[in-house]
């Protein structure tokens, strides 16, 4: 493989991660067409998740669907896959699905541009971490002067590298970067073409059970440890859609997806859980199985709380404005952004 090599520009903050639309895969193209209306009565919901296969992220909904908990309470939901999370904002936008999951960033934007989307609930923390297979790369500081491996200059990988790496005052010169992002990166570590990657805990545990035996896969960092409030994505809904008869469907649909994080939650459940995001993700049960406590010890699905901490959301949309991606006359604020009401209705279900 001829990965080709350059400086980083490492421009922006982590905090516009999703403002450039990935949170995605690659696979088979999604369902089909939306049913129901976005605001409208019915048992109908068509939910988008982003990555096209689904990314770990998705399993929650999947756990939901495949456990029943979504048809226990009445609901007809269809999980469909698209591109981005960019794109799944688009959607719920347009009315062409009733809701879905995005990034946080590009739920600021989305407002910024006059977006009637509204956050029901969070799902916080970024499951970005920095890995090395060079046993003398193990710290932040460690990491100066070698190459690492992200998606493309600008992208999510990269701009969370750059996240991590402030937290050792180190900057876009200290490091050069190869634009591989996805399996190909992780194919390059197992063939030693390259020894530093940001990954994705999945990413990882398919490294380590593909590498060399022998050779140690040292986690370095994570974004999330590095700025604990750095807000990964929400699940949002058009805020009309949480008027009248229609805001009882998401009131049961947050309950519900409060019993799959519950769910997945209970070590008892873990090889089930793993299967599902085998699923989802198309890696090997022996990958899911090793990825998702970690998933579970980043708290990328909160065990208590809707996930929609007021400060890191307003950290998010200053760091929007920071980066000049949204214009701080146009910023959104948290009461804009977020409807916690639903999710307080669905803890009584």
């Amino acid at each position: 493989m001829n990965i080709p090599r350059r400086r980083s520009a490492l421009v922006g903050a982590a905090t516009v991660l999703a403002l450039v639309g990935v949170l995605s895969g690659c696979g088979d193209s999604g369902s089909g067409p939306a049913t129901g209306t976005a605001s409208g009565g019915g048992d109908k919901m068509t939910i988008g998740v982003p990555g096209i296969p689904p990314i770990f992220l998705n399993t929650v909904m999947y756990v939901g669907e495949k456990q029943g908990f979504f048809k226990d309470r009445g609901l007809d939901v269809t999980l469909r896959p698209l591109t981005t999370g960019a794109d799944v904002g688009r959607a719920v936008q347009s009315g062409e699905i009733q809701g879905g999951i995005i990034g946080t960033p590009g739920a600021v934007a989305l407002r910024a541009t006059g977006g009637s989307v509204v956050s029901v609930m969070g799902f916080p923390k970024p499951t970005y971490l920095l890995a090395s297979t060079d046993p003398g790369v193990s710290t932040c500081e460690a990491v100066k002067g070698k190459t690492v491996a992200v998606d493309a200059v600008g992208a999510p990988k990269a701009l969370a590298l750059a996240g991590m790496l402030k937290s050792c005052g180190l900057g876009p010169k200290d490091v050069s970067t190869i634009n591989v992002g996805g399996p190909p990166t992780v194919d390059a570590l197992v063939a030693g073409q390259v020894k530093v990657a940001v990954l994705h805990p999945d990413e990882l545990a398919t490294v380590r059970e593909k590498i060399k035996p022998g050779t140690k896969t040292e986690e370095i960092m994570t974004l999330a440890g590095v700025d604990p409030l750095e807000h990964y994505t929400v699940l949002v809904a058009p805020k009309n859609a949480l008027d009248g008869a229609a805001r009882e469907r998401w009131v049961e649909l947050v309950a519900a997806i409060r019993e799959s994080v519950a769910y997945m939650n209970d070590p008892a459940n873990l090889k089930e859980v793993a299967a599902i995001a085998s699923g989802v993700t198309k890696a090997p049960a022996s990958v899911t199985e090793a990825a998702l406590p970690k998933f579970l010890s980043l708290g990328v699905w909160p065990k208590s709380g809707d996930g929609l901490d007021r400060a890191a959301i307003e950290h998010t949309i200053e760091g929007a404005v920071a980066a000049g991606n949204v214009p701080k006359q146009k910023a959104p604020s948290y009461d804009d952004m977020v409807d916690p009401s639903v999710f307080a209705d669905a803890t009584g279900k």
